[in-house]
């Protein structure tokens, strides 16, 4: 309805929703639990990004589309959205199961691809040189190599001491204080480093799940969390147009139903392929079937870009509003 007056400043707010989001599931996960996701989350996980983006991209050169922009779009389908499906699992408290376990193994995975995906639809628009692919995806990797090794210095040596000192354990808002500075502290971190804020603040609660006071802070932090989880969603709503469905309906429910659908068959494929008994590959493929919110991300690059117009980036947004909306009868 456009009533509120500064998108950007609700966009932002939202930010810190998927942040926080992140964070409480890293503290429950844990990094002995992350461990667990094993081959299916990870080979999987590289599995469904590829072979998703190939069929993507050769499904847009059928209709006609340039290779490059073929190609953007193959990457934007690829990805899942992260706070629409840990929400959900964490809902029907199934994050812990196989299915679960999967799932969130191949999020983190497309979490990570954001950011070579991001380089590669810059360099497809012309905004980068193809011959520093490698030196910016080395520096990328030695980067996120000290920032790990950081947020373990910090969650493992700083933290501590300072949660059971005397003040620590007569105060209990000192923890929730301490908590809610680490999460929106690496998120910020990271997005200065030039990664997604939301991998920051999962390392960090991954890293802090480790600790004898991850289910207090886990408890304090999830007002906050829903809160900024539905600004988020909020946020994604503000950018579609009414408008461009009506126009345009038929289109959008056809391209929403062959993404969910073929990225549930690939997803699936994906991850039996890793070792994952069928039915677990399934159920993991449904709810990894929509189009994601960092696809976001890789759509206003490809527009900046000019690999795709305002009315392809328009109807791309509807489409991954239609596959969001189906995401909680996918589960």
């Amino acid at each position: 309805l456009d009533l509120l007056p500064s998108h950007s400043a609700v966009s932002a707010i939202a930010e810190l929703g998927v942040a926080l989001l992140l964070f409480s599931i890293g503290l429950e996960f844990s990094w002995r639990r992350l461990k667990a996701v094993g081959r299916p989350g990870g080979v999987g996980g590289t599995l469904q990004v590829g072979a998703t983006m190939i069929a993507g991209a050769a499904v847009c050169l059928a209709l006609g589309l340039s290779f490059q922009a073929a190609v953007a779009i193959g990457a934007m389908a690829a990805l899942s959205s992260t706070a629409a499906v840990l929400r959900l699992l964490a809902a029907r408290s199934e994050i812990d199961s196989a299915q679960g376990r999967q799932a969130v193994g191949v999020l983190l995975l497309q979490d990570v691809a954001v950011v070579p995906l991001v380089v590669l639809v810059s360099i497809l628009g012309g905004e980068a040189d193809a011959s520093q692919i490698g030196l910016t995806l080395g520096r990328k990797f030695a980067v996120a190599t000290v920032l790990v090794v950081g947020f373990h210095l910090v969650l493992n040596r700083v933290l501590p001491p300072l949660l059971q000192t005397e003040a620590a354990r007569r105060n209990r808002d000192v923890p929730v204080l301490l908590a809610a500075v680490t999460a929106v502290g690496a998120a910020w971190v990271s997005y200065r480093l030039g990664f997604s804020p939301v991998l920051g603040a999962f390392i960090a609660g991954l890293l802090l799940g480790e600790s004898r006071f991850a289910t207090q802070i886990r408890a304090d932090v999830a007002p906050l969390q829903v809160l900024f989880v539905t600004l988020f969603f909020s946020s994604i709503g503000m950018l579609s147009d009414p408008a461009v469905f009506a126009d345009h309906w038929p289109v959008v429910l056809l391209a929403a139903a062959g993404i969910v659908v073929g990225k549930t068959g690939i997803a699936a494929a994906a991850l039996r392929i890793s070792g994952s008994p069928l039915t677990h590959a399934l159920a993991s493929g449904l709810v990894l079937a929509q189009v994601g919110e960092f696809s976001l991300v890789l759509a206003d690059s490809a527009r900046d870009g000019g690999l795709l117009d305002t009315q392809q980036f328009e109807l791309f947004v509807a489409v991954l509003m239609v596959s969001l909306f189906a995401t909680p009868f996918l589960g």
